[in-house]
């Protein structure tokens, strides 16, 4: 009928201004499918605002209700990454300096980070100092599985350098800025070159479960960057010149040339070659996360370009680029990507990615070694 509109789950209510209100959950009732897909009563004239148990708060799955509650009632909002505990404090790269130099006085010549399993390739070092990510400030703590949250300085192949055993994700309730202060930490200390390292999923046929794939380019989907400004700054002059926070240092031409330095994608090539480990070449898919990609996203991927994914790297990679730090990634395909292998029917858990590093972590070591030896 003209004029009047049924109401569902995603429509919600229409007050005089026609802004859209989620509805209560208690309004609802199991449409056809079984699901909660139509409100109670009759449709109602839009334009119209509903009063009763449409004004009450509905639990959202993330973040925090914005719905008035009832009268005399009040919201708790549910928990989100600002109200964690976790949450680290400003950073300030002298402050984090100054930490880890009443500990370390070690100049690295080379930065890594060890992704998810990854982080058993610093074992059997004899390292000089080790800090927990937590005692050093602004730095965030890793709440995965298979990450340490430390770091480890010392000489690894008779070379100077500083390591993160695990790092921390976007999905973890951190912000691009937070995940990546650690290599503005590298930096600071006087790291040269950046490694990075992660688990990832096959997608192309050449990536198969074990293979390594040096990361030539990269499709960020998690459409986050260091340098962005914040959501919810419209007229931020820094936005419209392509700035972040960091002001002049992000500009907007940075992705015009090789995010992944050419000359460490080099060298690494060279150093499997003398190691006797086969890699290959590849563009690295990166998603949010923490859910594991569907076969359709994984097949949006392929279309793409995408030849392995994971669910970290990319913001690392846009903070180095940002203050000049040339880098590198190996990633660790420890499985194929949903919908790659028919025979796989089970469900994928962290589990079977930390086995699936284990499996590959001695050739990766090879290749990391004789890395390090040619950039130091």
């Amino acid at each position: 009928m003209r004029g009047r509109r049924t109401l569902g789950v995603f429509a919600g209510y229409l007050d005089v201004r026609g802004t859209r209100h989620p509805p209560h959950a208690s309004s609802l009732r199991p449409g056809r499918h079984g699901g909660r897909d139509r409100p109670r009563g009759r449709a109602v004239r839009a334009g119209t605002l509903l009063p009763g148990p449409f004004l009450a708060p509905r639990a959202p799955r993330f973040g925090v209700t914005e719905v008035a509650p009832r009268p005399g009632r009040s919201v708790t909002p549910a928990k989100t990454a600002s109200s964690r505990s976790h949450r680290p404090a400003p950073f300030h790269p002298d402050e984090a300096l100054q930490v880890v130099r009443r500990r370390t006085t070690l100049v690295p010549k080379v930065a890594l980070v060890l992704g998810s399993g990854v982080g058993v390739l610093a074992e059997g070092v004899a390292w000089e100092a080790t800090l927990p990510t937590e005692e050093i400030p602004g730095l965030p703590r890793s709440t995965v599985p298979g990450h340490s949250g430390r770091l480890l300085f010392g000489r690894w192949a008779g070379r100077s350098v500083v390591v993160a055993q695990g790092r921390a994700h976007l999905y973890e309730g951190y912000s691009a800025e937070e995940v990546t202060r650690v290599v503005r930490l590298f930096a600071a200390l006087g790291a040269r070159s950046l490694v990075l390292t992660n688990a990832a999923g096959g997608i192309s046929s050449r990536m198969t479960p074990g293979t390594l794939m040096l990361v030539e380019d990269q499709l960020n989907l998690q459409w986050q960057a260091p340098g962005r400004p914040g959501q919810g700054s419209p007229g931020d002059p820094r936005a419209a010149q392509g700035m972040g926070p960091s002001g002049p240092t992000n500009p907007r031409g940075l992705a015009s040339r090789p995010v992944y330095s050419p000359d460490l994608l080099a060298k690494a090539t060279r150093a499997a070659v003398n190691a006797g480990v086969h890699v290959e070449r590849g563009i690295l898919g990166v998603t949010l996360g923490p859910s594991y990609e569907t076969p359709a996203e994984v097949a949006m991927l392929e279309r793409m370009g995408a030849d392995a994914v994971c669910m970290s790297t990319a913001a690392e990679v846009a903070a180095a680029n940002e203050i000049g730090l040339p880098v590198a990634c190996i990633s660790c395909v420890t499985n194929w990507a949903a919908g790659k292998n028919p025979a796989y029917t089970a469900r994928l858990k962290h589990d079977d990615v930390t086995t699936g590093v284990a499996a590959v972590a001695p050739a990766l070591r090879s290749v990391i070694e004789r890395l390090i030896l040619a950039l130091a």
